[in-house]
């Protein structure tokens, strides 16, 4: 039973814990009136570069601080050596990542990347850098606070940082329009406080202990966490730098990259609920002594797809009506085209993260670096190809198909320590069919029928869940119509 409790928790953390990413789709707002196209596609660069720097800085202690808190949880003396050894890291990591880039790091996305030195160390780099390794420490303490269960911090350093993100960058923005201050340097502030404000609250509860003990076992978890993190930066950010390489232009990239986050609310949801359900299967797993499917477990996943298959289709019949309203600049509505395609591919992510549980339980994390550099190459190899022949939708076809590869992988590696036992129409089928829909509707729309063929893929989309899920929804619906009455 889904307590009132949970789906409080639930709000909090899927919600509020997506708006730091948020805050970057909402800023586009002022970002598509304040910069030029070229400066908007520049800043999708710097975003991306800061993003890949976080992932060396933080070397996979962001992930392996939460889950290997269920381990120490119990224990006082080693839980606090343990998130000290956690703190010791990030910083030596950081530092170390700032040398590299500081040194030439940013120097050489520009050989690779661009004929021109479209990214620049001064200032912007060095902004980015020093952003990178402060959002490290920041996502670390936010996720060691969902595995804590303590929504209540999580909700006002996440709202705090949210807050500083929009309000800095627009003083800015508006401070020094068409330069890339605002953008930039309205992250860093932004980073520095909520990193300051976790590393004064961790060590404030727990102190600055640590041991050596635990070096080789951190070490040993985080290691392909952090080769995994680097290649999924590929599979999701690669396209931007490819873009830039074989179109000249970063306009394109901005382009491509506006459609990719107006899709990017799904993932961002998709990612709190999965982080609010996987702490609960695991602890189903552990008192039980699991190895495969239950049914109790199987509601959380089913619930998920149910959800991900009536927001899909919704946000993309409504993205286009509502965001000309805000954006005026008509350059930025040919991502409208992209979106369908974009989108339908989160129809396939419940594989991703149900099949993705059991190896991170089992701490199985060995296999994740073969699995995503699978999906690496597949994505700089298509995307090579696609780019070249068919532009902007070239990039959003090999965004499409790498997302259910990355679940097929995952399923591979995981029945191997696990036994999936569930109804395959709720989980398979109706994924399957409706990104079926979407691909053959879309070949046929224009301009003029788009709203008319979303509608429709909305409709069916609703009738399928109807379809799968009537046994819960009824007794849900009577309960409901009992208490207006």
């Amino acid at each position: 039973m889904i307590s009132k409790k949970f789906l409080q928790s639930s709000l909090i953390y899927s919600v509020v814990g997506a708006l730091p990413y948020a805050s970057g789709f909402i800023l586009i707002f002022w970002f598509t009136q304040l910069l030029t196209p070229v400066q908007f596609g520049v800043n999708v660069l710097y975003l991306s570069l800061m993003y890949f720097i976080q992932i060396l800085s933080s070397f996979g202690l962001d992930m392996s601080a939460a889950i290997m808190y269920i381990d120490y949880k119990d224990e006082a003396k080693k839980l606090r050596q343990f998130l000290g050894t956690i703190m010791l890291g990030l910083l030596v990591f950081g530092l170390l990542a700032a040398i590299i880039f500081l040194a030439g790091g940013v120097k050489l996305f520009n050989i690779v990347f661009s004929e021109a030195d479209v990214l620049v160390l001064i200032p912007f780099g060095i902004f980015t850098i020093i952003s990178a390794v402060f959002n490290g420490i920041f996502k670390t303490y936010s996720a060691l606070l969902i595995y804590q269960q303590r929504p209540v911090r999580f909700f006002w350093l996440n709202i705090s940082n949210f807050v500083l993100t929009i309000s800095g960058s627009l003083i800015l923005l508006y401070l020094f329009p068409f330069t890339l201050y605002g953008p930039i340097l309205g992250r860093l502030l932004a980073a520095v406080f909520a990193a300051s404000v976790s590393i004064l609250l961790l060590t404030k509860e727990y102190g600055f202990e640590w041991n050596k003990s635990f070096i080789k076992p951190i070490l040993l978890f985080t290691t392909p966490l952090m080769l995994y993190a680097l290649l999924t930066w590929v599979v999701s950010y690669i396209d931007r730098f490819i873009i830039l390489r074989f179109m000249d232009d970063p306009t394109y990239v901005g382009i491509y990259d506006f459609g990719v986050k107006l899709v990017l609310g799904i993932e961002l949801l998709l990612v709190g609920l999965v982080n609010v359900v996987n702490p609960r299967v695991y602890t189903i797993w552990k008192d039980q002594q699991l190895h495969g499917s239950t049914v109790e477990v199987n509601r959380y996943y089913n619930g998920l797809t149910a959800f991900v298959l009536l927001l899909i289709p919704l946000f993309v019949l409504l993205a286009p009506i509502l965001i000309p309203l805000v954006i005026k600049k008509e350059i930025y509505y040919q991502a409208f085209g992209l979106l369908a395609i974009l989108a339908a591919g989160y129809a396939s992510r419940i594989w991703f993260y149900m099949f993705m549980a059991p190896l991170m339980f089992f701490k199985r994390t060995k296999v994740m670096p073969r699995i995503f550099a699978a999906s690496a190459l597949f994505e700089i190899i298509a995307a090579i190809f696609m780019i070249q022949w068919f532009g902007l939708m070239g990039a959003v076809w090999v965004n499409f198909l790498v997302k259910p590869l990355q679940a097929l992988l995952l399923y591979l590696e995981s029945r191997k320590v696990f036994h999936y036992s569930f109804n395959p129409w709720k989980i398979i089928y109706l994924p399957l069919i409706f990104m079926a829909v979407v691909i053959v509707s879309e070949a046929f729309i224009t301009h003029q029928t788009r709203i008319l063929f979303h509608a429709c893929q909305l409709l069916l989309s609703v009738l399928l869940v109807w379809f799968a899920f009537r046994k819960e929804l009824v007794p849900f619906v009577k309960g409901i119509m009992k208490i207006r009455n």
